[in-house]
């Protein structure tokens, strides 16, 4: 066969010719040039980036008739026999099949020999974390004080496989994923010597296809010259490649806008019994979320993937998904490539990833619920100050879903919280999902228990367990330089771990910290953070609880009906919502 392929034909045959290595190939240029070549190196990274070629390049350097030198010359019998693959002093071992122990003594053997022709001795082990442990073994040795005209040269794209015994023994570089502009330009410059039209977009989405891999986008490349059209477009691209047409994808999009899983599995059958691969499938989808989130976010024609045309010519449905739910259904995407790339079933991860994508609420920020309920007026038979605010009043404290940590009272909530926990006053009380804990007593001292969310900020960056343990705890005053916490959970783990000496040390500390001067910290357990506001106006109790009541923000009792509740009617009246289940929460 006398066709060359174009991975192979443009192979890079100098430093100066390597796309992507920058930092690769200066170093090792410098090194060739001061005469400091270490014994041992270890290329590593990504398939088709170019290891195994930087290392048949300093072979080169090496054994040029006019070397050793940072520029090989390229003509010289020696640079000619490596080229091809043919000198007798450049041995290139597939570590994949030669991985044995009998390989490695082979390898241990021949080392001992001078070089035929060359200067050197250069043994290229391509694939070296296949190599066995034995055969690592038998190498430790030989690799760590090789004769003086020996060089050994180990390629992996998995060097976590590689032993560190091993790898202490050489200079490791690591070579990056090729960029999709440095691609770009190589693929252009082959096209215009080859002499075939490609346009910049069928380019731009070979490069994309190609994911980092030089030799990837060159045998891309290889196929679409071989379909014989004049001049290759975006459409030969993806037909050649199996990629659907962009109106799939739009279908999708706004099939999954419109939360409609009829319209999403309809369009999801469509690509599918037109022969289109999920796994191709899933990557250009996610493809296209991320062209919708460009487009949204930093209008960038040359970072599209594609023709910026399709998206002008779809630009309502461009803008029917916001930015924050582009983020969240490209993060679904993401998982779904991971998962189909090995399941043996991918047409299901796609379907159930789409499903996913339609069916996902929009979220609401819990900001903004607070806000709408602090400027809304007040709701029927709640007066001024009946609790129905969150994080409101000075001196108030709000808190923050999930974590159970205090959140500053400062008439907004933390953002990105999905929702805020109900008050439980009892067991078995039904869990709102949108409420708010009373606000604590105010304080009694200099100390300001509005700031009792820094302190749990400076425990969490030191102690990240210690801070969940006291996401339930609630000021509720202070006296005599002590801060008073109230833990409702009064389990003895619980007990154990915020009486522990070293921990009491670092709590009291960053609480000396933020207040300044020295805090000490006293906890109550057991005892529900309303209970001593409710006794201190003399409210009645039950069992050492409040007895349930019907001012607002008061958790409803067990086996109301919540959607009495005035500040759950504020929130449905506000956002047009419906109640659609009511859980109980247990203490």
């Amino acid at each position: 066969m006398s066709y060359l392929v174009l991975a192979r034909k443009w192979r890079p045959e100098s430093f100066s010719d390597v796309v992507g290595q920058k930092h690769v190939v200066l170093t090792l240029a410098a090194a060739v040039k001061a005469d400091r070549i270490a014994h041992a190196y270890l290329f590593a990274g990504p398939r088709g980036v170019g290891k195994t070629t930087v290392a048949r390049i300093l072979a080169k350097a090496l054994n040029c008739e006019n070397g050793p030198t940072d520029e090989p010359c390229g003509t010289c019998s020696s640079c000619g026999e490596i080229a091809l693959g043919k000198s007798l002093d450049v041995i290139e071992i597939d570590g994949a099949s030669n991985r044995k122990i009998e390989d490695a003594r082979g390898i241990r053997e021949t080392v001992q020999y001078a070089p035929l022709s060359g200067r050197m001795k250069i043994y290229i082990i391509d694939e070296a974390h296949m190599l066995t442990r034995e055969a690592f073994n038998a190498l430790l040795k030989t690799i760590e004080e090789p004769p003086p005209h020996v060089v050994f040269i180990l390629a992996t794209t998995e060097p976590g496989k590689i032993p560190d015994t091993i790898t202490s023994r050489c200079q490791r570089f690591d070579f990056h994923r090729i960029s999709s502009p440095e691609i770009e330009g190589r693929l252009t410059e082959i096209s215009k010597a080859e002499k075939f039209k490609i346009d910049d977009g069928a380019i731009k989405l070979v490069a994309a296809r190609a994911d980092g891999s030089m030799r990837d986008a060159e045998s891309l490349m290889d196929q679409l010259i071989s379909v014989g059209k004049e001049e290759i477009t975006v459409d030969d691209v993806a037909a050649v490649l199996g990629i659907p047409d962009i109106d799939v994808f739009f279908a999708l999009s706004d099939a999954v806008a419109k939360h409609d899983t009829g319209a999403t599995l309809g369009a999801l059958e469509g690509a599918l019994d037109a022969g289109f691969d999920p796994r191709d499938l899933i990557d250009g989808i996610v493809d296209h979320l991320r062209n919708l989130l460009l487009v949204a976010a930093a209008p960038s024609p040359e970072r599209l993937v594609g023709r910026i045309a399709d998206y002008k010519k779809h630009e309502g449905a461009s803008t029917a998904l916001t930015e924050d739910e582009l983020l969240r259904l490209i993060r679904i995407g993401v998982d779904a490539q991971a998962a189909a790339k090995w399941s043996t079933q991918p047409g299901l991860i796609v379907e159930l990833a789409l499903l996913r994508m339609a069916k996902l609420a929009r979220a609401i920020d819990i900001e903004d619920v607070v806000r709408a309920i602090e400027n809304a007026p007040p709701a029927a038979g709640g007066g001024a100050g009946g609790g129905a605010r969150t994080g409101g009043a000075a001196g108030g404290t709000g808190t923050e879903s999930g974590g159970g940590g205090a959140a500053r009272g400062t008439g907004t909530a933390r953002r990105k919280t999905s929702a805020a926990s109900a008050p439980s006053g009892g067991a078995n009380q039904p869990a709102v999902a949108v409420a708010q804990k009373p606000a604590p007593v105010a304080a009694a001292s200099s100390i300001d228990v509005a700031r009792w969310p820094d302190v749990l900020e400076r425990i969490r960056a030191e102690k990240p367990a210690l801070a969940a343990f006291l996401g339930e705890a609630v000021p509720s005053g202070a006296e005599g330089g002590t801060m008073k916490l109230l833990v409702p959970n009064g389990s003895g783990f619980h007990k154990d771990q915020l009486r522990d000496r070293g921990n009491m040390r670092l709590m009291e500390r960053a609480a000396s910290e933020i207040f300044g001067g020295t805090v000490k910290l006293g906890f109550t357990f057991g005892v529900p953070p309303q209970a001593p506001a409710e006794a201190a106006r003399g409210t009645p109790t039950t069992g050492g609880r409040p007895a349930p009541s019907g001012r607002p923000g008061a958790a409803p009792a067990a086996g109301t009906d919540v959607s009495q509740d005035p500040v759950v009617r504020k929130v449905l009246e506000i956002f047009d919502g419906e109640i659609t289940a009511q859980e109980k929460e247990e203490r």
